[in-house]
């Protein structure tokens, strides 16, 4: 390793965290002073050194800047032109692990779009204080044209062996050139000042200082580098552009005449090195290490309703609409509205910087996310209850056939689904025969179906209960409206005739893959035809469906009878919870000996029966807990004094399926505290598999020592939609809605997850907690809405299966409980027939993440990834000719064609872990 480099690129830039400490409006004052300031020293009569300026590499503080200073849109795109403003590529600098791997492709999607009128994106993958880098990035970064990677956060042992400038490969192969900020990316930000905030300060600048400050960072980074070409970052968080810079400069170069010293951007400095040659070392896997900056892992479970609205936006957008709205477009000829999408998504991105879904920022700030997740939801709601609207009209032509009531229903999926669904229908007072109501499929046929409740209604001025996607919001909706006008809208069975009329069906409903079915509400008394399956079985505190029986004890924890493998699984969902004396950022223990546990293991409660039907089946445990209402008043241990929390935990059966779907609500009084729920079994795993992005993660059941490191592993991981459990038998999965954290658990008899529900702290930062070795990271303020008072609820869901977890399917079953089918209310008059599938895939081991249109053709995109680490294949089978299909990379570049496997199939080979973009022209219609 070189003693001293023979050329520095002296990089300046910004790092602008939009909300963290302040919130967006408050940092778009400062933002405006110091992009200003930036084109002012780039153009001329500014500071003729100053060659470069980095805005970050997010578009969005463009974004922000020309929202207050729209006129300066052309100087921006001079700049940009004449390389001496780097913009993008990414539209945020998301947290990757808390955000989905489609969201990732759609942030530099985005990036892109928004850098494109300007001059374009810088091509490096610029993740200066991402909270840990995903192994799939290089692949991501690669199938977007970016070719490096310049980060500070997440080196663990084997990464910090590979020096600062190494090759890092993701599982598929694909490579970037990576380099590490020595130091950090503030690493010679505030240069010539005492202290690094001073360069927010009109405090003098010392270019003798700024040389020993150098001087210190050259001697640290000769340890580390393996080339004579060293990057140093010249800014920090909401930095100005570096006062003085041409005086700094002539210092440094004077005091190092042997060494050239550049003011210049990322790619020029890329470019050097890589013309320096020199073989680097390899890395593989994630970047989740704290040996040299701490990895806040902590964040993964902090304010955890923001998880959950981000987990319910992604399903929205990626996981419902855009495939309803491709489906119907390119089978129906109906309109796509691209514009509506990419607004939703921009919204949804705005919540995605690592101070913001992190959930590490001030009180007001996190409220602010509320209104923007709230708006990704009513759009992405709005338009896909329009488009099933569409396929089938609310009213008919004429008031008469309004009677003709259709329930119609989309398959986000792309194989063909049975479901159980439930729905409110909503009769106008037409004289139906009430007691012989049933539904039949568009042959006719009658479906299984139950009536659970009748209400008659006086008619009252409230949301169109037709339109609504969910029959779970409908029943709330309306429950709403029971509880506080029944006693001026309800009616009794006696003025059927005169009143409007709520039925609450459970049906079974056969749908085609990414299509739609109607169901037509008949009244011939004809009995339904009974559900596929067992019906579900009640006996007291258990439910048994045939394939799985599962008990219920009132504390909250379940036993597990698989009945296909005879497999038993005693003791789940312990439900634990311990005291946090931490911060958003990080969980830690009051004590270096660790937490003050306390279990609900036989607290006194009842199981009670919710629901007992044939098809589903709900029971509930309900029990108070006991628990410190914080910590004592030296944060040292748990205060004596306790709140108590009513908790109840649902457990649902449904008939035909082996998944046991878990709810748990909590009436949060106490403060301080972490709850958790145990998974513990004799299942022989060495690993929990985990989904990760694009990837399946293997977690250790024990975490590396990392005692050395400045901030020690937590035993934590991040998940995205499943974990599992798995031996030569087979095992369990655990899937969550929203739920990021899991802890592997290692034990004699077994493996165990623990899956974090809740996490409860009331300072953004704090110094006096063992965790993260005491020190800070971010500004001490309160927040105690980071503490989560009040009901709070976490969605979650147990499958055992037999054999190997790919071929079991867990991801598509995963897929199944994440993405119901979506439902609306019509008539047949105007309906578009159903049955067609836009596709339909086969593979197991292949995954979808995307399928909408293109952005700029008419034409269908879809991104497969490979969830195994050998090669497969996967036919698609398409609901109309095809005329042509290419390639595209990950931010949908068309590349080669590909060869089609009939008039309306393809077939493509994926390699080990590897992601596929693909676009699809359809024959004009004859």
């Amino acid at each position: 390793m070189p003693d001293a480099p023979r050329a520095v690129y002296l990089v300046s830039h910004t790092h602008w965290d939009r909300e963290w400490y302040q919130t967006a409006h408050e940092f778009q004052v400062d933002l405006e002073r110091v992009v200003a300031g930036v084109l002012a020293a780039l153009e001329p009569g500014g500071e003729p050194e100053l060659r470069h300026f980095l805005l970050d590499g997010q578009t969005i503080a463009l974004a922000d800047y020309l929202a207050v200073r729209p006129e300066d849109a052309g100087r921006v795109a001079a700049l940009v032109a004449a390389g001496r403003l780097a913009i993008g590529p990414w539209y945020v600098l998301p947290d990757e692990l808390l955000v989905s791997g489609e969201a990732l492709l759609r942030n530099l999607l985005i990036g892109q779009q928004t850098a494109a009128p300007f001059g374009g994106a810088q091509p490096v993958g610029y993740l200066p204080d991402s909270f840990g880098h995903i192994a799939q990035l290089p692949q991501l970064l690669s199938g977007a044209g970016i070719d490096s990677f310049v980060y500070t956060r997440g080196n663990d042992d084997a990464a910090a062996a590979c020096g600062l400038e190494f090759d890092w490969e993701a599982p598929d192969g694909s490579r970037v050139l990576a380099v590490n900020q020595g130091g950090g990316y503030c690493n010679a930000g505030g240069l010539g000042h005492a202290e690094i905030w001073h360069a927010h300060t009109r405090r003098a600048v010392h270019p003798e200082r700024a040389v020993e400050q150098v001087a210190a960072l050259f001697a640290k980074l000769a340890t580390r580098s393996s080339s004579a070409v060293w990057l140093l970052n010249n800014g920090c968080d909401h930095f100005p552009v570096q006062r003085e810079f041409g005086r700094v400069l002539a210092a440094l170069r004077a005091a190092w005449p042997e060494v050239e010293f550049r003011s210049g951007s990322l790619p020029e400095y890329l470019a050097a090195l890589r013309a320096a040659g020199g073989a680097h070392a390899v890395h593989r896997g994630e970047l989740l290490g704290g040996m040299e900056h701490p990895i806040l892992s902590g964040v993964w479970s902090a304010r955890l309703p923001l998880k959950q609205a981000n987990a319910e936006c992604q399903r929205l957008l990626a996981g419902i609409a855009e495939p309803l709205l491709a489906a119907t477009h390119f089978l129906h000829g109906l309109d796509y509205p691209a514009g509506a999408l990419n607004a939703a998504w921009r919204l949804l991105l705005a919540n995605h910087p690592h101070d913001s879904i992190c959930g590490c920022s001030t009180d007001a700030v996190h409220r602010e996310m509320l209104p923007r997740f709230a708006g990704v939801r009513e759009t992405a709601t709005q338009l896909a209850a329009r488009r099933l609207g569409d396929l089938s009209p609310r009213f008919g032509p004429e008031p008469a056939q309004d009677r003709a009531a259709v329930i119609t229903l989309f398959n986000p999926l792309p194989v063909p689904r049975r479901a159980i669904v439930e729905r409110l229908l909503v009769l106008q007072p037409f004289g139906y025969a009430l007691d012989r109501l049933g539904l039949a499929d568009e042959a006719g046929r009658q479906v299984p179906c139950e009536i659970r409740a009748r209400h008659f209604v006086e008619r009252f001025w409230g949301v169109d209960y037709r339109a609504l996607l969910s029959g779970e919001e409908q029943e709330a909706r309306f429950a709403g409206y029971r509880e506080s006008f029944g006693g001026r809208i309800l009616r009794p069975a006696r003025e059927a005739a005169t009143a409007d009329c709520f039925v609450s069906l459970r049906f079974e409903a056969e749908l085609p893959a990414l299509g739609h079915a109607s169901f037509q509400l008949t009244e011939t008394g004809a009995p339904a035809p009974p559900f596929t399956g067992e019906p579900v079985r009640r006996a007291a505190g258990t439910l048994d469906n045939g394939l799985v029986c599962v008990r219920l004890h009132p504390d909250g924890s379940l036993d597990l009878l698989d009945r296909a493998s005879g497999r038993e699984y005693p003791n789940l969902h312990r439900l634990v919870d311990e005291e946090d004396a931490g911060d958003e950022y990080d969980y830690s223990p009051a004590r270096e000996a660790g937490p003050d546990r306390r279990a609900a293991a036989g607290l006194p409660g009842a199981v009670v029966c919710l629901e007992a039907g044939a098809a589903r089946a709900t029971l509930a445990a309900r029990f108070d807990w006991p628990l410190p209402i914080g910590l004592d008043a030296a944060r040292a241990g748990r205060a004596v004094e306790t709140a108590v929390c009513p908790v109840e935990v649902r457990v649902t059966l449904s008939a035909g399926s082996p998944l046991v779907e878990i709810e748990t609500r909590i009436d949060n009084r106490a403060r301080d505290h972490r709850l958790r729920a145990e998974f513990r079994t004799a299942i022989a795993a060495q690993q929990v598999i985990s989904e990760g992005h694009f990837l399946l993660n293997g977690r250790p059941l024990t975490p590396p020592a990392g005692a050395d490191w400045l901030q020690p592993h937590p035993g934590s991981y991040p998940q995205q939609d499943f974990s599992l459990l798995a031996d030569s038998q087979g095992g369990l999965a655990l899937l969550n809605d929203g739920l990021p954290e899991l802890h592997p658990l290692a034990g004699p008899a077994g493996a165990g997850i623990s899956l974090t529900l809740l996490r409860c702290v009331g300072w953004l930062s704090r110094d006096d907690f063992p965790s993260r070795r005491r020190q800070n990271a971010g500004p001490t303020l309160p927040t105690p809405e980071a503490q989560c008072p009040g009901p709070q609820r976490a969605r979650y869901a147990l499958l055992p299966f037999a054999g190997d977890p790919l071929e079991a399917d867990i991801k598509g079953a995963s897929e199944v409980w994440r993405l119901p089918p979506v439902g609306g209310q019509g008539v047949s008059a105007g309906l578009v027939p159903g049955g067609r599938s836009l596709l339909r895939k086969a593979n197991p081991r292949v995954a979808i993440s995307a399928i909408k249109r293109h952005e700029e053709r008419d034409t269908l995109v879809l991104r497969l990834w490979n969830l195994g680490g050998e090669q497969t294949e996967e036919r698609i089978e398409f609901g109309r000719p095809l005329a042509g299909a290419w390639r595209t990379n990950l931010i949908e570049a068309r590349g080669g064609a590909l060869p089609l496997a009939g008039p309306a199939a393809l077939e493509v080979e994926l390699g080990p872990h590897a992601i596929l973009g693909l676009e699809l022209e359809f024959a004009a219609d004859a």
